[in-house]
């Protein structure tokens, strides 16, 4: 008689793995503190890229802020997982795939346009960051996500991006084609993989790109397990644009809620209801806009529907570098030239309730 060999399979059931994407909010700008760092046994990322700290691609460590690369900082997918590893009943094991770069557009994850989208990059840094994820950070997502798979279950995607250009009906659309694309090169079944994503800075902390905020929460239309957390409340850094470490930890833990949410749980390790505070709402239209056009002697034309009070120019950092006091006008010539040495600006227009829109310049 013959005897097939038993192949025994290493996939953990109770392994959950989290598969993390996005730009700079999501790399992780957030001053480190000592308590951030006291992370519990079972608690693991996979790193992506080498590091000078000894992460290796491919290897599991323990999940020690930074996450994303070594000198990176404190980000929301630290909080997401301490609020799993309080409030899930059953003691999971907890891992994280986390692949993110400073400052770039979606279409650096779409596995058709990355190509075209990494050629036309001007920034040494963005091209740094971007070589050492194999110029393919969302190939090698997925090559960490197959490796991840042989121990453990994904269990969900984490989204922040948006800063760069979630502000029309093709962000949406890029981002359920990386969805769907990752639920199909990974073997996934979309009902049970839910899509969390964050707003970016919102308008109570006067974030720079908080107009963003409502083409993100219509995420839900095109990804039916799609879920958005909300900003409101979470500080901002001193640049409006990316997060206090107080910030990324409030983030992050609502990024947590919403998972467990999602499994089906409604109290916190303690008995508490578990909810989102506040909960998510879709944002209230921006109550100003802007159109605007740009001459062949780089001088803007911009047209608001409301009156304009203030004027900043601002860099990509989020650094205000010359403000302009307004009197109610609904129109503004500006010259885009003022400062040559960015290659990406900002330019806001704030109406006299303190509501803003800001158009982005590119060089």
């Amino acid at each position: 008689m013959a005897f097939l060999p038993l192949v025994a399979s290493a996939q953990d059931p109770f392994f959950y793995i989290y598969l993390c994407i996005g730009q700079s909010n999501m790399v992780g700008q957030g001053t480190i503190s000592p308590e951030d760092c006291n992370i519990e046994e079972g608690v693991l990322s996979m790193s992506a890229v080498d590091g000078p700290d000894g992460r290796r691609v491919g290897e599991w460590r323990k999940a020690v802020p930074p996450l994303c690369r070594a000198n990176t900082g404190l980000s929301p997918v630290d909080y997401f997982l301490w609020m799993l590893r309080k409030n899930h009943p059953l003691n999971v094991k907890l891992g994280v795939v986390h692949v993110a770069v400073d400052g770039c557009a979606i279409d650096l994850f779409d596995k058709d346009a990355c190509k075209e989208y990494i050629a036309n990059v001007k920034e040494d840094w963005m091209r740094d960051e971007i070589a050492a994820y194999g110029n393919n950070p969302y190939q090698r997502l997925v090559d960490m996500a197959r490796k991840a798979q042989k121990e453990g279950v994904i269990r969900g995607i984490l989204l922040h991006q948006g800063e760069t250009d979630a502000y029309n009906d093709q962000w949406l659309q890029k981002v359920k084609k990386i969805y769907d694309n990752l639920m199909a090169d990974l073997n996934l079944d979309p009902t049970k993989v839910p899509l969390i994503a964050g707003e970016v800075v919102g308008t109570d902390q006067n974030g720079v790109c908080a107009h963003a905020n409502p083409t993100i929460n219509r995420l839900p239309e095109v990804i039916p397990n799609a879920y958005v957390v909300s900003s409101e409340g979470c500080e901002a850094g001193p640049d409006h644009v990316h997060f206090s470490a107080e910030g990324y930890r409030t983030l992050g833990k609502r990024y947590g809620i919403k998972m467990l949410q999602t499994m089906g749980f409604n109290e916190l390790g303690d008995g508490r209801e578990l909810s989102l505070t506040p909960t998510v709402t879709p944002t209230a239209e921006t109550p100003i806009d802007v159109d605007a056009s740009i001459d062949a002697k780089g001088v803007m034309h911009a047209k608001a529907t409301k009156p304009i009070t203030k004027i900043e120019y601002v860099s990509f950092s989020g650094k205000v570098l010359k403000t302009l006091n307004m009197s109610g006008e609904t129109s503004a010539d500006l010259d885009t030239k003022l400062f040559p040495e960015e290659k990406r600006l900002v330019i806001v227009f704030y109406d006299k309730n303190g509501a803003s829109v800001s158009l982005e310049v590119t060089r």
